[in-house]
């Protein structure tokens, strides 16, 4: 995949292998990890310059936050997709929302399993009531460890909720999940709490302990960085107990807060 703007799109229409298509739509699905950020949209086919086969062929598509990209393999794209409104809508919604936030890919990543775990919670008619329960959605249930989401991805995340609201019978939606959702989005980007701080260290910790470590397994040092691998293992399980022992003060306030 290449990113092109609306001038080089036009120098490629000249081109005798190009065939552009009117109102063409297919599903997205890539299994280039870069570019898993646009997996399930609907995205406009323009064209497709014609290879020596079918699977030379790379076609043009716009995707749902408005860029435009060429070399497209043919597999990427489903042409006869089952049609559903509702879905294309919360699938662009969603792409414009991680554009406009400006997320990277780890970010963007966590952010989809949060929106898989809202639309499930919300399909079932579930109401949001506190900001760590929609912290909780970026957590995969099969994963070993919580996210902690930052700032700009619960921001997202409550852009989302807000836009897809309707979609859903969501009794106590206003009472509620709206002024958890105005919580989140006056939160200033700049402030950062103890959790955040005890998370950013942990991962420069994890980092070290991986340039000290002879291979992926990160169960063995590099010859010379003993004193410094068994020094850093040392830090991460003093952090661990500090972000465990943050999590219950924050659990302990926020059932204080509902108590009240």
């Amino acid at each position: 995949m290449n990113l092109i703007n609306e001038d080089d799109l036009r120098i490629i229409e000249t081109d005798d292998n190009f065939i552009k298509y009117e109102n063409k739509k297919a599903k997205f699905n890539t299994k280039i990890t870069s570019n898993m950020k646009h997996n399930g949209e609907i995205v406009d086919v323009i064209g497709v310059i014609k290879g020596r086969d079918e699977e030379h062929d790379s076609y043009i598509v716009k995707f749902n936050d408005d860029t435009i990209e060429k070399n497209i393999m043919n597999i990427e794209l489903q042409f006869d997709y089952v049609k559903d409104p509702v879905q294309e809508d919360m699938r662009r919604k969603l792409s414009r929302i991680m554009k406009a936030y400006d997320l990277n890919d780890k970010e963007i990543e966590e952010l989809q399993i949060a929106v898989m775990n809202y639309d499930y919670e919300a399909n079932e008619g579930v109401v949001f009531t506190r900001v760590e329960s929609i912290e909780m959605l970026f957590t995969d249930e099969d994963s070993k460890e919580r996210i902690n989401p930052s700032i700009k991805q619960l921001k997202a995340m409550a852009e989302y909720i807000r836009h897809t609201e309707k979609y859903y019978m969501l009794y106590g939606y206003e009472e509620y999940t709206e002024k958890v959702i105005d919580l989140i989005l006056s939160k200033n980007e700049d402030e950062i709490t103890r959790l955040e701080f005890l998370n950013e260290i942990k991962d420069m910790i994890n980092h070290n302990i991986m340039c000290y470590s002879s291979n992926y397994s990160l169960g063995q040092a590099k010859q010379g960085y003993e004193k410094d691998f068994a020094r850093e293992n040392k830090k991460l399980i003093l952090v661990e107990q500090m972000i465990r022992e943050e999590r219950q003060k924050e659990k302990k306030k926020s059932k204080n807060k509902e108590a009240r």
